[in-house]
């Protein structure tokens, strides 16, 4: 959300953010007023483990498909409303812009009486998954007094459509307040932080292949960390891996000088010096194929099965399940990011789609004049 957040406050408009008190320092290094709502993370899995407890034993996309939804409908949004409802009261926004995962926001701005835009977090997720979360959602609204749809609050007003063509699911036809804004390509360093000096002097001779497992599962992912970092050691590449702060460099012992082992490192500031990424296939991987970068995706939750599936159906990528992950598979499929023509030409193609998708100010004018109207924005109607 900071590409559309940045060229809100360039045209002029105030902005703040809303989110777990120990994420609200993060938001804050990046210049923003931000708000402590709802649980953390953790404390949020925790307990939709122990209200959901049949859902243990799904895993994968099905796990995603059916707990997910029912985790954010049931515990973290009426949990983020009790604080969210009484903050929109007092700071009085004009509009309210809530991500895609988080179903609080059309609920406050309901009860409010402002309208809300879906931010999407890349590819469109099933519609069925908004389906049971507006389902889990229902008794919150009916207690606030509301009626926010049959999704939860999705596709309302308007939604912010952020993926590429190739990798977008065939449902976004059905959604009518779907409009293309990428925010894929943020101005270097505006994740608050510096590359290291020891990148400018990269060896020119070894293609550079860049490692990480996003902010949520690294912590739990030493062992995949360790097959690549065993699959790479003798490669003839530069491997850079980030693996989180919650894990130490100095577990995975003395490396090889081509192998760098980081806790964090700027992902806008570091891709132009990349040749290929092996990533859990979060969100990042629009900012990577912005780069043109083919990816190896070793998905570890959430959204990350989706996102890896529909890569490799682009031909941007391969993947590597769980169960697959060795280390003479990483080897194997760093090995084909960098040599086969047809992964990087596909991989240049989604950067070309990218690059065609108007930026964050197509999304101010969108927000604009949603908070102007104050109608849902349907395509037909202003394309």
């Amino acid at each position: 959300m900071l590409a559309l957040a940045q060229g809100l406050t360039r045209a002029g408009h105030e902005v703040a953010f809303a989110t777990a008190a120990d994420f609200c320092p993060h938001i804050e290094r990046t210049g923003f007023e931000a708000f402590p709502a709802g649980l953390a993370l953790a404390h949020q899995m925790e307990e939709a483990r122990r209200r959901y407890p049949e859902q243990d034993g799904l895993v994968a996309m099905e796990r995603f498909e059916q707990f997910v939804p029912r985790m954010l409908g049931g515990v973290a949004a009426p949990a983020r409303a009790a604080d969210l409802v009484p903050l929109v009261r007092s700071w009085k926004p004009e509009l309210l812009v809530h991500d895609e995962t988080e179903f609080a926001g059309p609920i406050a701005a309901a009860v409010a009486g402002i309208p809300w835009a879906d931010q999407s977090v890349g590819i469109l997720r099933p519609r069925a998954m908004a389906r049971l979360a507006g389902e889990t959602l229902a008794p919150l609204a009916e207690r606030y007094g509301v009626d926010v749809g049959p999704f939860g609050g999705m596709y309302r007003y308007l939604y912010i459509d952020v993926a590429p063509p190739s990798l977008q699911s065939a449902e976004i036809a059905e959604i009518d307040v779907a409009h293309q804004v990428q925010n894929a390509t943020m101005d270097p360093g505006a994740e608050g932080e510096a590359l290291p000096d020891w990148v400018r002097q990269l060896p020119p001779d070894r293609p550079v292949v860049y490692v990480s497992l996003g902010t949520v599962f690294n912590a739990k992912a030493r062992d995949v960390f360790a097959a690549v970092l065993e699959g790479l050691r003798s490669e003839p590449v530069t491997a850079i891996l980030t693996i989180g702060t919650d894990n130490d460099p100095d577990d995975f012992g003395a490396q090889p000088d081509h192998v760098h082992i980081e806790r964090f490192i700027p992902q806008s500031l570091l891709l132009p010096y990349c040749d290929a990424v092996v990533n859990q296939g979060g969100t990042a991987i629009l900012p990577i194929l912005a780069h043109g970068l083919p990816l190896l995706i070793l998905p570890q939750g959430a959204n990350q099965f989706h996102n890896a599936e529909a890569c490799v159906a682009a031909g941007v990528g391969r993947r590597l399940l769980p169960g697959e992950v060795t280390p003479e598979a990483v080897r194997g499929g760093v090995g084909a990011l960098l040599h086969d023509p047809g992964l990087r030409d596909a991989a240049r193609r989604v950067q070309r789609e990218l690059a065609e998708m108007p930026g964050p100010e197509r999304g101010v004018e969108l927000l604009e004049r949603l908070a102007a109207e104050r109608r849902p924005l349907v395509r037909s109607t202003i394309e």
